[in-house]
């Protein structure tokens, strides 16, 4: 199950990237998705993250009571994971955690491309908090809210191939990432890759197959790692 934690996105988009999850999934898998009935429109900063996670962990108990399998988190900041796999026994997939350690091992410097200025520190701190923060090179921003993205497609289209070529010619880069999901879902991956001549990271197929390993090899989080919550009145 694909969690969506936020609010901004029509039902006809939802249902659109089902269907680019689906494309993604091997056969005998298929993905659903649900998004949380309340929360940020979109997710742009430390703030719309903490606020996201309660209602984003309730819908993610409830997936794993209906018997699904495993849940990607919906978002590149990977926000509440830890709680997620605290809290979840099924494993919990973070789009920026997967998408940070298949970049570190195509190259010896990845470049994230991102959306605003206000999520390049926490992606540097995630980056960090996975011990690849030698392996960040930079993280790069293409100055449009989450939800116009789609609005213009082809001025994003430019504007992540000019930043992909800076991070490329600037700052060193050898692999780049798709740093936000509504870029990712854009599906822009394989032109920027021909473009840019380096390998460009989706973190859409990057999870769906993350998500995949994890249940064909019937491997979940450590519960040493994340033990489960105390249980305790909440006043």
């Amino acid at each position: 199950m694909y969690l969506v934690p936020g609010v901004g996105l029509k039902h006809e988009e939802l249902e659109r990237r089902r269907r680019v999850l689906n494309s993604f999934a091997s056969q005998g898998f298929s993905v659903d998705i649900a998004a949380v009935s309340s929360g940020p429109l979109s997710i742009e900063s430390y703030c719309d993250e903490y606020v996201c996670v309660q209602p984003t962990l309730e819908l993610a108990l409830k997936t794993e009571q209906t018997g699904y399998d495993g849940i990607i988190i919906g978002c590149f900041g990977d926000p509440g994971i830890e709680a997620f796999r605290e809290t979840l026994k099924i494993p919990v997939v973070g789009p920026g955690e997967a998408s940070m350690h298949v970049a570190s091992m195509l190259g010896y410097g990845f470049t994230i491309i991102t959306i605003l200025k206000n999520v390049v520190n926490p992606l540097k701190v995630l980056a960090r908090k996975l011990s690849l923060e030698d392996k960040l090179v930079s993280v790069r921003v293409i100055d449009k809210p989450v939800l116009s993205l789609s609005e213009n497609v082809e001025n994003t289209k430019i504007r992540l191939l000019e930043e992909g070529e800076m991070a490329v010619k600037e700052d060193g880069a050898d692999t780049l990432v798709l740093g936000c999901m509504s870029e990712a879902f854009l599906g822009l991956s394989e032109f920027l890759q021909e473009k840019l001549g380096v390998p460009v990271v989706n973190p859409v197929g990057v999870s769906v197959k993350t998500a995949e390993l994890l249940v064909v090899n019937r491997l979940s989080h450590s519960k040493l790692a994340y033990p489960p919550p105390p249980k305790k009145l909440v006043v």
